[in-house]
C-alpha cells in the first residue's frame, strides 16, 4: 500500500489518497487525532456518533480542529505536531502511519487504511510484544482482549459470558497509555490480534465512513478522559443511588401486600435499603396506576424510592385506547409501513422460543415525545412520583431492515443509537424528581455513561458467575462506563447446590458488592431475608457497611464524573507498568483508596497481590509495602481481604473509617 496524493490544508488538516480511499486527518485536542475516510467522493461525514448524540440531546457537537505543525522530508515522510507536543508521522512507501506521545512514547501503529468487502473500511496495526489490550466495553470472559475478535454489535444472550456483551463499546485502550475509538453507531468489529501474528484490524460495516480516534497519549486515563469529552461525561448519580435496589421478578412486588411483605422483612431483619424496583407492576392499569400512587406516598413518606421496569423504548398495546396514540409516533418499516417490528438476530431463546413483534416509540418525533412523557409517563412522574425505572431489552430494535424515523435519518446504527438516545432522555425525566432520580439499564453504546447506571444482565448464582459479575463491571470501567452493577449474587439459581451452595455463594457475593457502587437485589433467587441466621448476619454486616461508605462513594463519584475514571477500577489503571496488575481479574480498587480482594471459590484463603503503594490491612491494622504477594491470606466465609491506602487523597475517607470500624470488629469476631 502507497500515497497516492497528500495535501496539508488549512494548517489543521492532512488529506492523503490510498489505493482505496481518501483519508483526512485532524488534531482534535485531549491527545486526540481524528482519521477519517470519505463517504462519497471527497465529502467527509463529521456527525459521527459522538456529535450526532450531541446534536440530538440538544448540546453541541466537538468539532474541535487545532492548528498543527507540517514538516515533509520530500522522501514520502511527513509529520503533524499538534499543539500538546504530540505527533503523527506518515510514511508513504511503504504505508505506515504512527503516533507519538507529547513524551515522545511510540502508540499506535497501522500499515494500512483499506476498503474491503462490500464497502466496509478498515485499518490494521500492529501491537508490540507484551502489549495487553483493554475495552471494547461491557465483556464477561476476560479484561485483556488481545488475542480475540470482537463484535461490537449489542447481543442478549442470557446467562451466558463468552463474547457477547450488552453494552459493546469500540473503544481499544493499550497497557502502553494509548487509545482507540471508533465513533460509529454501525456494526464494528474489532479484531485484536485473534491469529497470534502481533496485528490488529479494526472494521466498520454498513457502508459506514472510517471515523477513528486516535489517543497519542501515555497514560490509560488519558484516553478514558478524552472518549467522554468526544461522548459525553456521566452526570453525578443521586446520593441514593449509592445505595441498596431492591428489586424482585413478579409476582413478588407487583402487589402492595407484596412490596409491604418485603419492607416488613427488612426493617425486622435491620436490612438497610433505599428503593424499591416494581417489577411485574402493569403500569398500564389504570387501577394499578391508584393504588402505585398511594404505594409511593407511603414509601415517600419514609424516605424510600420508588422506580418501575419497562422494556426499551416499546410502545403498550393499549396505547391507541388509553393514551390516545396516533400512528405516527410509532417507528415504522419502510417495506410495508408496518410498525410491527420483529426482533433483531439478537434476540434471547431463552426468554423467547420465537422472535417476538415489538413496537417502539419513534423518538426523533418532537410531538411523541411529548405525548409518551405527559401521557404515558404523566401520571407515574408527575402524580405517583416514581424516581426511576429499570430499563430492559434495549439489544432487540432491528437495524437489518429500512425504518422510517419522523427526522429522515438512515437506519444502519440505530441498533446502538435508539437505547443510548432513549435511556439518556429518561434518565433526564427522572431526574427532576426532589431527591434526583435513578436509570438502571441493562444496555446501550456509545455514550452509555450518560444515564449513568447500567446492569450486567441475567447470571447464575453460582462461583463461576461470581468473576463474571466482577469483569462485566471493570471491562466497562476499562470502556469509559464508570457506573456499572449488577444483580447482586446472580439472578437465577445455580444448577447443582452442592457444587454452588446458594447460602455460601450469596454470602461472598454480598462481600465485594459492598465496596462497589450499589447493592441492587434481583431475581428468581432467594431473597436476603430468606437465608439462615449465619447468612443473614453477613449480609447486616455488609450491607450495613456499604451504607456507611457512602459519603466516600459519593466523593468519589463526584471524581468520576470530572475524569471518567471508574468508580471500582481494575489494577491496570493503578500501575501500568506493573504486569502483576495487569494481567490481575480479580482483585480491583475502590475508588483510590480500598483495595479489594474478593474470594471467588469455596475456599478459606487466597493469595493478594498489594500493588505499588503503602498499605494498611483493615483488620489487623498492619502495614505492608506495595509490590508483593501475600500468600494464604486467611479469608473464612465471613471475611472479605481488604487493604486501604496509607496515601489516598480522599477527604472523607477518615470519617469513613470510622463509620465502618464497628462491621470489621464483628467480622473479626466472626472470623475467629
Amino acid at each position: 500500500m502507497s500515497i497516492q496524493s497528500l495535501q496539508f490544508k488549512d494548517g489543521k488538516e492532512l488529506v492523503f489518497r490510498t489505493k482505496d480511499l481518501l483519508c483526512r486527518l485532524t488534531f482534535t485536542g485531549n491527545h486526540a487525532w481524528r482519521l477519517q475516510t470519505a463517504l462519497d467522493g471527497d465529502v467527509f461525514d463529521d456527525f459521527g456518533a459522538g456529535q450526532t448524540l450531541a446534536r440530538d440531546l440538544g448540546e453541541t457537537p466537538f468539532l474541535c480542529k487545532e492548528p498543527l505543525s507540517f514538516s515533509e522530508d520530500g522522501a514520502g515522510l511527513c509529520s503533524l505536531t499538534a499543539p500538546d507536543g504530540s505527533r503523527a508521522v506518515l510514511c508513504g512507501t511503504p504505508f505506515s502511519l504512527r503516533f507519538y506521545s507529547p513524551e515522545g512514547q511510540e502508540g499506535a501503529s497501522f500499515y494500512r487504511i483499506a476498503e474491503r468487502y462490500r464497502h466496509t473500511r478498515s485499518v490494521y496495526g500492529r501491537l508490540t510484544a507484551d502489549e495487553r489490550v483493554y475495552g471494547t466495553g461491557e465483556r464477561f470472559d476476560r479484561l485483556n482482549q488481545r488475542g480475540w475478535e470482537r463484535n461490537i454489535y449489542a447481543r442478549d444472550e442470557w446467562a451466558q459470558w463468552k463474547g457477547n456483551s450488552y453494552v459493546p463499546i469500540p473503544v481499544m485502550v493499550s497497557s502502553r497509555g494509548y487509545g482507540l475509538f471508533m465513533n460509529r453507531f454501525e456494526f464494528s468489529v474489532f479484531d485484536i490480534d485473534s491469529t497470534n501474528d502481533g496485528t490488529f484490524m479494526l472494521t466498520v460495516r454498513d457502508e459506514a465512513p472510517l471515523d477513528l480516534y486516535i489517543f497519542a497519549t501515555d497514560k490509560m486515563a488519558d484516553v478514558l478522559y478524552g472518549y467522554s469529552v468526544l461522548t459525553g461525561f456521566a452526570p453525578q448519580p443521586a446520593d441514593w443511588v449509592y445505595g441498596t435496589q431492591v428489586c424482585r421478578y413478579a409476582p413478588d412486588f407487583s402487589t402492595v401486600d407484596g412490596v409491604l411483605a418485603m419492607e416488613k422483612a427488612m426493617e425486622e431483619n435491620g436490612f438497610p435499603w433505599d428503593a424499591v424496583i416494581l417489577e411485574g407492576w402493569d403500569t398500564d392499569d389504570p387501577d394499578k396506576i391508584a393504588e402505585l400512587k398511594k404505594l409511593c406516598d407511603r414509601l415517600h413518606a419514609k424516605g424510600k424510592h420508588v422506580m418501575v421496569y419497562q422494556a426499551c423504548g416499546m410502545i403498550p398495546s393499549n396505547a391507541a385506547e388509553r393514551y390516545g396514540m396516533k400512528p405516527e409516533y410509532m417507528l415504522r418499516k419502510a417495506s410495508d409501513l408496518s410498525p410491527d417490528l420483529e426482533e433483531v438476530v439478537s434476540y434471547n431463546p431463552a426468554d423467547n422460543p420465537g422472535k417476538g413483534r415489538h413496537r417502539y416509540l419513534d423518538i426523533t418525533n418532537p410531538e411523541a415525545l411529548d405525548w409518551w412523557l405527559g401521557t404515558v409517563w404523566g401520571k407515574l412522574l408527575n402524580e405517583c412520583g416514581v424516581e426511576g425505572c429499570k430499563i430492559d431489552f434495549c439489544e432487540l430494535l432491528p437495524d437489518n431492515e429500512p425504518l422510517l424515523f419522523a427526522d429522515g435519518r438512515k437506519t444502519p446504527g440505530a441498533h446502538h443509537w435508539y437505547p443510548t438516545m432513549y435511556n439518556t432522555i429518561m434518565f433526564r425525566e427522572y431526574s427532576k424528581q426532589p431527591h434526583g432520580g435513578m436509570n438502571l439499564s441493562r444496555g446501550g453504546g456509545i455514550g452509555a455513561q450518560r444515564y449513568p447506571v447500567i446492569w450486567a444482565g441475567d447470571q447464575t448464582r453460582e462461583w463461576f458467575f461470581l468473576k463474571v459479575a466482577i469483569r462485566a463491571v471493570l471491562s466497562a470501567g476499562l470502556s469509559g462506563l464508570p457506573f456499572f452493577t449488577y444483580d447482586m449474587a446472580a439472578y437465577r439459581p445455580g444448577f447443582d447446590p452442592e457444587t454452588d451452595p446458594e447460602p455460601e455463594v450469596f454470602a461472598r457475593g454480598t462481600e465485594y458488592t459492598c465496596f462497589m457502587l450499589n447493592i441492587q437485589t434481583h431475581g428468581t433467587v432467594s431473597r436476603p431475608y430468606d437465608f439462615d441466621e449465619y447468612t443473614r448476619e453477613i449480609y447486616r454486616i455488609y450491607s450495613n457497611m456499604h451504607d456507611a461508605l457512602r459519603p466516600y462513594l459519593v466523593e468519589q463519584g463526584k471524581i468520576s464524573c470530572k475524569t471518567a475514571l471508574p468508580l471500582v477500577r481494575a489494577l491496570p489503571l493503578w500501575d501500568a507498568s506493573d504486569p502483576v496488575c495487569l494481567d490481575c481479574e480479580d482483585e480491583f480498587m475502590l475508588g483510590d483508596a480500598f483495595l479489594v480482594a474478593p474470594v471467588l471459590d469455596r475456599v478459606d484463603k487466597r493469595d493478594v497481590y498489594l500493588p505499588a503503594g503503602t498499605w494498611r490491612d483493615i483488620y489487623s491494622g498492619r502495614i505492608y509495602d506495595g509490590k508483593q504477594t501475600l500468600a494464604d491470606y486467611r479469608a473464612p466465609l465471613c471475611k472479605l481481604p481488604l487493604f486501604v491506602n496509607e496515601n489516598s487523597a480522599s477527604a472523607a475517607l477518615p470519617a469513613v473509617l470510622k463509620a465502618i470500624d464497628p462491621f470489621i470488629r464483628k467480622i473479626e469476631a466472626m472470623s475467629k
